[in-house]
């Protein structure tokens, strides 16, 4: 037996330029120059526990990791230091292993290299001129994320994955999460997520459904127990399929569906919201075909829809495409990255008696480095 220490995280900075526009009069563009990134640093403890009757090793992993924000919090008066990935896993090397702590689920949606999370593209064009607003964006895509991103560290939900390797190209991934979220709620949900990877084509899948409620009991206006009040049930499905003709090419299409639905607090009737989004993306590598280096050009689009309906009804759209120049330095996955992107939204609010639209766009281009350890 024997153990080992490592060192893992990455560092990622982006330094970009954003224009939003509308289509309202009060609504004046604002121009940002953005400057965003993150560094994670944790140690990654991994002791060999021998050989089990199928004649695989046994491993055991911790692992403990901290993010620093390049960036202020926005109206915050110090920086953002918290966690990222706390977990102990358990398993057989190449086999199965299990995992409980706080962690990313298997990502199923591929938007390829021009849409990082965090970044001006990911998130696209506003429905507020507030550019500190952190919720005044159009509909962010779907992809099989209810229970997919960490959640915050201050109010974590748990979570307990096993995974299984059937094949030496295939896996599955079964998630529960459970726990105490901010606002005096708690939440029950599992994912569940499926990939195969063959020399020419790739597939992956996943399913999610979740229950959020508030831990304690809720009254209707005329004081009657209303056990549903203030609570959500979240579930949806999606995935996605690439095809490699070439080493240095890639081409992938993605969909997902999320239904979201919420009793209100006091009057026990619901919103039902709704999103679809797919899309896909074309990448290649220019340089490779030539020399023993890579140079990634690509380009994807994505469409995302959402729909209330209940009390107020509204209808959201949001179309987002990016264009990618990745030059890879060659050592830790280091690359140095130019993404030039545009979003459009659309908003229909149909409120009885008031109907509202809005029209909105985004430009930016964003310049990136990133050095993973």
């Amino acid at each position: 037996m024997s153990s080992g220490l490592d060192w893992h995280g990455n560092l990622e900075l982006d330094d970009g330029y954003v224009k939003y526009s509308w289509d309202k009069a009060s609504f004046h563009p604002v121009t940002v120059l953005d400057s965003r990134g993150r560094f994670v640093l944790g140690p990654m403890l991994t002791h060999d526990l021998g050989h089990s009757l199928l004649g695989h090793n046994l491993f055991l992993r911790l692992t403990g990791q901290f993010v620093a924000w390049a960036r202020e919090v926005p109206g915050g008066q110090h920086y953002q230091i918290n966690a990222d990935d706390v977990y102990v896993q358990v398993g057989h090397q190449g086999l199965w292993d299990f995992m409980v702590g706080r962690f990313l689920t298997w990502r199923v949606f591929r938007k390829g290299l021009g849409f990082d999370l965090y970044t001006l593209e990911d998130t696209g064009a506003r429905t507020t001129t507030d550019y500190t607003d952190q919720n005044g964006f159009f509909p962010h895509v779907y992809e099989v994320n209810y229970i997919f991103m960490r959640d915050p560290a201050i109010t974590p939900a748990g979570r307990a994955a096993l995974h299984i390797y059937p094949t030496p190209w295939s896996g599955i991934e079964i998630v529960g999460t459970y726990g105490h979220l901010e606002g005096s709620q708690d939440v029950l949900g599992g994912r569940a997520a499926a990939g195969m990877k063959l020399k020419y084509f790739s597939l992956l899948a996943g399913a999610e459904y979740q229950r959020v409620w508030a831990d304690q009991q809720q009254l209707t206006l005329d004081s009657t127990a209303c056990d549903r009040c203030g609570s959500e049930r979240q579930y949806g499905a999606g995935g996605s399929a690439a095809v490699t003709p070439l080493p240095q090419i890639e081409i992938a299409f993605s969909l997902g569906y999320g239904r979201d639905r919420t009793w209100r607090v006091i009057t026990d009737d619901y919103d039902t919201r709704r999103t679809l989004s797919w899309g896909g993306y074309l990448q290649i590598d220019v340089l490779s075909f030539a020399v023993n280096r890579s140079l990634l050009v690509g380009s994807g689009f994505f469409r995302t829809e959402y729909r209330i309906n209940g009390a107020d009804n509204e209808y959201d759209r949001q179309d987002q495409l990016a264009a990618y120049v990745a030059y890879p330095l060659g050592f830790n996955n280091a690359v140095v990255k130019l993404v030039f992107s545009e979003a459009t939204g659309y908003q229909e609010s149909l409120v009885p008696g008031n109907t509202t639209t809005l029209n909105a766009r985004m430009y930016s281009v964003r310049l990136r480095f990133a050095y993973y350890y």
